[in-house]
């Protein structure tokens, strides 16, 4: 989903003349070589080498003690290094020194969380907003809290502000189509879907949810269409795979469908959905035993696949296994498939 790290980067330029002796007093600069060591830091933590970026940081606020940026950096490397104590104290000593950084507030909602506490998370988000109003990482992380807490409308409005301050920002625009689908907008979730491809065509994870909600919206020849996109951009995109094969078979292209479950199962052999859905295509074409065998494959793989309990429960309902049926629809009924309880109300005491 995300770049997590949020760095607040510094470019110290510094020009040289060509003598000799300055070069010489330039290096010797305990001011020059903290500055140095930040830029390291950065570096290091940019290339996913905390320990390193500790170390850094620590030469650079060694001698430059009110250096906040080197602080609020230092933790954001404790946290990979799952450091929450230092990476707490080192927050809370840059804002300290700087309490008006609305960055350094934000990367202590980042600390937070990282460590799932998302009310301090939210506290500190504020503040950077109350700072920095136009906040383009603040502003998203604001929707993506209210977005897991299924407050879906004041999401979109803080994902809408990310992106008004920043109308390239891709992922903001696919998360605001998130909620907006959520809220059944499809026409208002595609018109973002697709503007975010617009800006940058390689994500082939926002290709799949723009299928995905093409096939919400009934559009099944849109949405096989961007599901085809996403598997052009990573081949390998199993759960586009698999949801092109649902979207063929809800366009009633059955043996596409077929192809697109067995070809996920050529790269994946215990992909439990791609059995129940190759069970669902033997259900339409009324091969009971094939479904009844499908399905059960599908559970041996995973026991808690309400779907295919759902389907087998079908299929021995059409063989005449009454018993059986009824297991499986409360099984089915018991792992959230709601469908199942219709059956059970009309087939079992």
């Amino acid at each position: 989903m995300k770049n997590f790290l949020f760095l607040l980067t510094v470019v110290f330029t510094l020009t040289l003349s060509a003598q000799d002796t300055v070069k010489v007093a330039a290096l010797t600069d305990p001011n020059l070589q903290a500055e140095q060591d930040y830029n390291n830091g950065l570096a290091a933590l940019n290339k996913k080498e905390y320990a390193v970026a500790v170390d850094f940081f620590t030469k650079c606020v060694t001698v430059k003690t009110t250096f906040d940026k080197a602080f609020s950096n230092r933790a954001i490397a404790y946290v990979q290094l799952k450091n929450s104590e230092a990476a707490i104290a080192d927050i809370n000593t840059a804002l300290k020194l700087n309490p008006i950084n609305a960055d350094n507030y934000f990367n202590k909602a980042l600390i937070y969380y990282a460590f799932n506490k998302k009310d301090s998370t939210t506290s500190s988000l504020d503040q950077c907003l109350k700072i920095k109003a136009d906040h383009q990482e603040a502003n998203y992380y604001k929707g993506l809290i209210l977005f897991e807490d299924a407050d879906y409308k004041e999401a979109i409005l803080y994902y809408s502000k990310a992106i008004d301050a920043n109308p390239n920002y891709v992922f903001a625009i696919n998360d605001r189509a998130a909620a907006k689908r959520e809220m059944k907008d499809y026409a208002g979730a595609i018109a973002d879907y697709n503007k975010a491809v617009s800006i940058d065509d390689k994500q082939f994870f926002i290709y799949n949810n723009l299928g995905s909600t093409y096939r919400l919206n009934k559009e099944f020849p849109k949405a096989i269409e961007a599901y085809s996109k996403a598997l052009q951009i990573k081949p390998d995109y199993l759960l586009a795979l698999n949801n092109r094969g649902a979207a063929n078979f809800d366009n009633n292209n059955l043996k596409a469908a077929s192809a697109d479950f067995e070809s996920v199962l050529s790269k994946d052999p215990k992909n439990s959905g791609a059995y129940n859905n190759l069970a669902s295509i033997a259900l339409k074409n009324k091969d009971y035993k094939k479904a009844k065998d499908l399905s059960t494959k599908a559970i041996d793989l995973d026991a808690k696949n309400g779907a295919a309990f759902y389907n087998r429960g079908i299929a021995k309902q059409m063989l005449r296994e009454e018993e059986g049926c009824c297991t499986d629809w409360k099984k089915a009924l018991e792992l959230g498939v709601t469908g199942a309880k219709l059956f059970i109300n009309s087939t079992c005491n």
